[in-house]
Order: structure tokens, then C-alpha cells, then sequence
């Protein structure tokens, strides 16, 4: 059985700490069909898929920020530490 929690933690340490060239290498390892030459709406899919993983890596931050912050960490400290503007953390 699947469990979601398992799943999401994963998820977060992923995106987390998964860079911009790593994502796009492993897009493309996994899926070669995106960089195929000569397909606009090839192309089109993989900025909205590079636009989904910034999304996804920025929300993953704004998760893991709260925890962070509950360890004891400053909001600087969390700040720094998820590359995170500091306005946006005391929202």
C-alpha cells in the first residue's frame, strides 16, 4: 500500500536538494521524447515542465521552512539555508 506521507517526504528531500541541471538531466534520461529536435509543442511541454518543478521545488521550501523554524533555526537562518527571500517567510 501506498503511503502518502512516505511518499510526500520523499517528494520534499527531492526537490529540495535536486538542482535545475540535475532535474532537466533526469527529465531527459526519463524522458527523451521531450528533447526530441524539431517540436515546438515538444519544447513547449518541457518550459512548462521546468515552470512545474520551480513551482514544486518552491512550495517543497515553503513546507519545510515551518519545521525548520520550530527547530529553533532563525528566520535568516532558514532564510539562508532554503535560498529563500526572508519577506517571504514572514508571511
Amino acid at each position: 500500500m501506498l503511503d502518502v506521507n512516505k511518499c510526500k517526504e520523499i517528494l520534499e528531500n527531492h526537490f529540495a536538494t535536486v538542482t535545475h541541471e540535475e532535474f532537466l538531466a533526469n527529465l531527459e534520461e526519463f524522458c527523451p521524447e521531450l528533447f526530441e529536435a524539431g517540436s515546438d509543442e515538444m519544447m513547449s511541454d518541457k518550459l512548462q515542465d521546468v515552470e512545474l518543478y520551480q513551482q514544486a521545488k518552491q512550495e517543497s521550501k515553503l513546507e519545510i521552512a515551518p519545521k525548520l523554524l520550530k527547530k529553533g533555526l532563525s528566520i535568516q537562518e532558514v532564510a539562508e539555508i532554503l535560498e529563500l527571500d526572508v519577506q517571504l517567510l514572514t508571511k
